[in-house]
């Protein structure tokens, strides 16, 4: 019988702590230079065509001719502004982040690695709760709803907030494409499964039909930024008096098949994913969607979306979250305003309403969500 090791309400059998112990050995070993956050957080410093992800996907031979950026670009998608204040160099103790050429890497722990199991598998479990004793994930969110539409990605600006979650709760706000059974969202969210605090990071989460993981915990996105990592902190946080809102794009390049993240004012490439993770999303996304969506465990009630300013929205946003600027990227790469859309919540504690496009230039299509939460799962819909 195999041996385990209890982490929480969940069992790490030996097996996965000897899988563990080698993925820590592969993502470790490729240090250059090493650098730290104002937070306490280490991070390695790795060429950028040295990755253990080149590794994965089979480029090890390849990696000087493979393209780190995208070889066409989406028209139109300058005209989108966020925020100017995020400054990555106030995140790192040296200002500046690795030295050209090299990218940081979280330098993980065999801890790290079990809380990136556990959070996958929380983030996974994407059923709505009915009774008391099951969990859930709960969305309240905007949609295309023509799936035989092909997009080349989408992108929206969102406000940034640091909603109150604990535990193996979570609460984010994202972009997800999806065709058939692959699926990407990026977004900001607030973790302590995944990351052990509740500061508000950026995030990926990749779905495929034999895997899934957040950020570059398995063979997925391939990071491309010196001083931007998966998991940077966003700040500052959104307040009434003032609001503070991010960019991020996920385009499919159609001249090489490989997906590509984009954050930010300055559109900083993030990262990318290679063609060959995908089946279906290697031939673009059928669906695009932005919102919010949260998790909690049996019994606890579920925590707050977005701004959880109040109960019911106040259509204004100084006290709602939003995603503005919705867009989806066509088939000709011009970035467009997201048409045929649905709003969508899966229990009314979350609220949700699209406001379709508006007259002001910087606001566009706009979508408003959030809540306080509080729901456990023991009353119907």
């Amino acid at each position: 019988m195999a041996r385990s090791i209890k982490v929480g309400c969940k069992r790490i059998y030996r097996e996965d702590h000897m899988e563990l112990k080698r993925q820590l050995k592969l993502l470790n070993k490729f240090a250059k230079k090493t650098i730290r956050t104002k937070y306490g957080d280490t991070y390695d410093c790795i060429n950028l065509y040295e990755q253990p992800f080149f590794n994965y996907h089979s480029l090890k031979n390849h990696t000087h001719d493979f393209p780190v950026r995208s070889t066409s670009n989406p028209k139109g998608s300058r005209d989108q502004k966020s925020s100017p204040l995020f400054n990555p160099s106030n995140f790192w103790l040296n200002g500046k982040g690795c030295p050209d050429g090299m990218v940081p890497i979280k330098r993980n722990t065999e801890d790290d690695l079990r809380r990136a199991k556990i959070a996958t598998e929380i983030h996974n479990s994407k059923y709505r709760p009915l009774t008391i004793d099951r969990p859930g994930t709960h969305y309240a969110i905007v949609r295309t709803k023509n799936t035989n539409n092909v997009y080349h990605g989408g992108s929206a600006i969102i406000s940034i907030y640091n909603p109150k979650v604990e535990g193996t709760q979570y609460s984010s706000a994202r972009i997800k494409v999806q065709s058939g059974p692959d699926s990407i969202e990026v977004g900001w969210t607030v973790n302590p499964s995944l990351y052990n605090d509740t500061r508000t990071r950026l995030y990926t989460f990749t779905k495929t039909a034999n895997s899934s993981c957040f950020n570059t915990l398995c063979k997925s996105i391939i990071p491309a930024s010196t001083d931007i990592p998966l998991g940077i902190d966003i700040e500052p946080i959104s307040t009434t008096e003032q609001q503070f809102d991010m960019k991020f794009m996920l385009f499919w390049d159609s001249s090489n098949g490989n997906w590509f993240l984009k954050f930010g004012q300055d559109e900083t490439v993030i990262g990318f994913w290679p063609k060959n993770v995908f089946t279906a999303l290697g031939d673009g996304a059928s669906y695009v969607e932005w919102g919010g969506e949260v998790f909690s465990p049996p019994g606890v009630p579920s925590p707050p979306m977005g701004s959880a300013y109040s109960a019911k929205l106040k259509e204004d946003t100084r006290y709602d979250a939003y995603c503005r600027q919705i867009k989806t990227i066509n088939e000709t790469d011009y970035v467009v305003n997201a048409v045929d859309t649905e709003a969508f919540r899966d229990i009314t504690e979350y609220e949700v309403l699209d406001e379709g496009i508006v007259g002001r230039a910087d606001v566009q299509h706009i979508i408003l969500f959030g809540g306080l939460g509080g729901y456990t799962g023991n009353k119907d819909f």
